[in-house]
């Protein structure tokens, strides 16, 4: 695995049990299957680990719940297939998620919800929205001026590596767009072992 999935090798030495970190720590299956969709797996299940090739092979329906750590192994192996392991791949990664999300939003049933709702109000009820797709991890708002918000985030420790919190970035980026900001920034202001701190700002 890490020849062809440096990254994903990188980040699941640091876990206290590797795939099987964490296993309490759940997602929505959305969370990768859009992804997967976008960018398949399909050429290199051999060299994932067992569980993390059976969620690509059978993909569960977007409402159930999966381990976060195999969901996210899923985003960094796609990272490391489809991107350059460089500082400009990490950028065009972030990128890309910011274009899959902001798809996503623009469906008719996302469009309607973002409508009428500001970025301030929709980065204000950052906790719910979160925990609508997330357990064992938790988001809220801890700076909020005019086009400036910042998010804490904390999760069991090395849960987020550089990876996931750059796309982590891009889809905050896209969930503020769909809202009406313009030229919008996301940006990591601080990382740690368990609390990571995102910055959005937008005029």
């Amino acid at each position: 695995m890490p020849d062809r999935f440096p990254t994903l090798a990188s980040y699941l030495a640091r876990l206290p049990r590797g795939v099987e970190s964490y296993p309490e720590v759940t997602v929505k299956a959305s969370v990768y299957r859009d992804a997967l969709e976008s960018l398949s797996l399909d050429e290199c299940l051999g060299d994932l680990p067992d569980a993390v090739a059976e969620l690509v092979r059978h993909p569960l329906p977007v409402t159930a719940w999966v381990p976060e750590v195999h969901a996210l192994a899923i985003l960094i192996a796609i990272r490391d297939r489809h991107f350059a392991t460089t500082a400009a791949g990490l950028d065009s990664y972030e990128a890309w998620v910011f274009e899959r999300n902001s798809r996503l939003l623009k469906r008719p049933l996302y469009r309607a919800l973002f409508l009428l709702v500001s970025p301030e109000r929709l980065l204000s009820g950052v906790e719910r929205r979160w925990s609508a797709f997330r357990r064992g991890t938790s988001a809220r708002l801890v700076e909020k001026a005019v086009g400036l918000a910042e998010i804490e985030i904390s999760h069991p420790a090395h849960l987020y590596d550089r990876c996931v919190e750059r796309g982590m970035c891009g889809a905050f980026r896209a969930a503020a767009s769909a809202a009406g900001a313009r030229d919008v920034h996301a940006d990591v202001v601080s990382s740690t072992e368990r609390v990571t701190r995102c910055r959005i700002r937008w005029s």
